[in-house]
């Protein structure tokens, strides 16, 4: 009978311990920085970026307000804290008609898995460049985008 009690609270305890080393998928909620479209321009076409440093952000706003004239004092912050928050920026090549929307954001084991979508399409005949930029709290992990 002993060994049948002391079997089942092994049993017990294994089950109801949880590994230190699991991790949970958690969704990360993002902050919104800016969203537009840029005119069409020679210098961002369809792309991913990461910012983690305030040179490449920098870098960034110069050439957004070069295209768009001074676009960046619509962004609802352009101060950013590098060592506590990282920039995600999605630019798609379609039409003014046309978003390009950050949907999902999912902290993985190994990653921080972006999804990137069209809510809403459009049919008008220029050509433009969708943005969506988004900062998250700062990580080692690699962004990846879907």
């Amino acid at each position: 009978m002993k060994t049948l009690i002391l079997s089942l609270v092994l049993i017990l305890t294994i089950s109801c311990t949880k590994n230190e080393n699991d991790f949970e998928s958690q969704t990360i909620t993002p902050v919104l920085v800016g969203k537009g479209n840029l005119n069409y321009n020679s210098i961002y076409s369809k792309q991913n970026i990461v910012i983690t440093n305030s040179n490449d952000w920098q870098t960034l706003l110069t050439n957004f307000n070069s295209i768009n004239n001074n676009i960046s004092t619509s962004f609802t912050e352009t101060n950013i804290d590098f060592n506590s928050y990282e920039i995600i920026v999605v630019i798609d090549a379609k039409n003014s008609s046309t978003s390009v929307d950050i949907t999902n954001i999912m902290e993985n084991t190994s990653d921080i898995a972006v999804t990137i979508e069209n809510l809403k399409l459009g049919v008008t005949q220029d050509v433009a460049n969708p943005f969506h930029i988004v900062k998250i709290p700062k990580s080692t992990k690699p962004v990846v985008f879907q």
